[in-house]
């Protein structure tokens, strides 16, 4: 595969955020290849291997709890205060300090350990070092009314991924789903059973699982496609084959916001 020939190809597709990320793969690939024609095999598993890459870039700001970073490091860390003594069931009393230590642990560079209250018992217990950097008390700004929204970017386990497969290739789902792009509008909507997803001319274009709450106290203030799942008839379970109408369709994987109820 020439990369002169994927450009030519890229540059017929749409934008979007998903086309902008495999422009830069391409680039790299180029620079890497000298612009050889190689293999289409070789290209793939670049891509491959490039995506692995490209998943550990730290980007932008991650919120993680202590326990779903682990494992995981980053060039900067920040540890905020709040009810770092509280211990699970069957923890021993030692539990949130070595907790406190496994988020400390995830800096490479540069560490800041915030404390919102005049105690913290485990920052208060660090002795003096050269390495260790106090600063004075800051008033904080009042939080900008986003802070107050939550993002959610369902997973598949709260999708319903055979959906859009059990209506036949004509239905009009499948045109709803084949017209959005990446950042398109969707609308979270009650059905009867199940939550679902709409465009926003109101036509439908997924449903939710049935394991799917939106946040307690909050309501849906808006949605964006994310990206779309292709699926195929033998995906399909055995027990839900019988189920299937068409050998092809797509999911949307969305975004939705979510802020506080009035």
């Amino acid at each position: 595969m020439e990369a002169a020939a994927i450009h030519h190809w890229l540059d017929t597709q749409p934008a979007g955020p998903w086309w902008t990320l495999l422009r830069e793969a391409i680039d790299d690939y180029c620079l890497e290849t000298a612009g050889a024609e190689l293999p289409v095999g070789h290209a793939i598993d670049w891509l491959a291997e490039w995506g692995r890459d490209i998943r550990r870039r730290q980007t932008g700001l991650l919120l993680l709890t202590a326990h779903r970073a682990k494992g995981l490091e980053f060039d900067h860390v920040a540890i905020l205060d709040g009810h770092w003594d509280r211990r699970g069931c069957n923890e021993d009393t030692d539990a949130p300090r070595c907790l406190y230590y496994v988020a400390m642990t995830r800096a490479r560079q540069t560490l800041l350990l915030a404390q919102s209250g005049k105690r913290h018992a485990l920052l208060d217990a660090l002795p003096a070092s050269p390495g260790l950097l106090r600063r004075q008390p800051a008033m904080l700004p009042a939080a900008p009314a986003g802070m107050a929204q939550r993002y959610l970017r369902l997973t598949l386990k709260e999708i319903d991924i055979g959906f859009p497969g059990r209506h036949v290739p004509a239905h009009p789902i499948h045109g709803a789903i084949a017209d959005l792009s990446a950042g398109s509008a969707v609308v979270l909507t009650r059905g009867t059973h199940h939550w679902e997803l709409a465009n926003s001319a109101g036509r439908t274009i997924g449903r939710l699982s049935r394991t799917f709450t939106p946040p307690a106290g909050m309501r849906f203030v808006s949605g964006r496609v994310v990206a779309a799942l292709v699926r195929w008839r033998e995906d399909a379970q055995a027990e839900y084959q019988a189920l299937v109408r068409c050998e092809r369709w797509e999911v949307v994987l969305p975004e939705l916001v979510f802020e506080v109820a009035d």
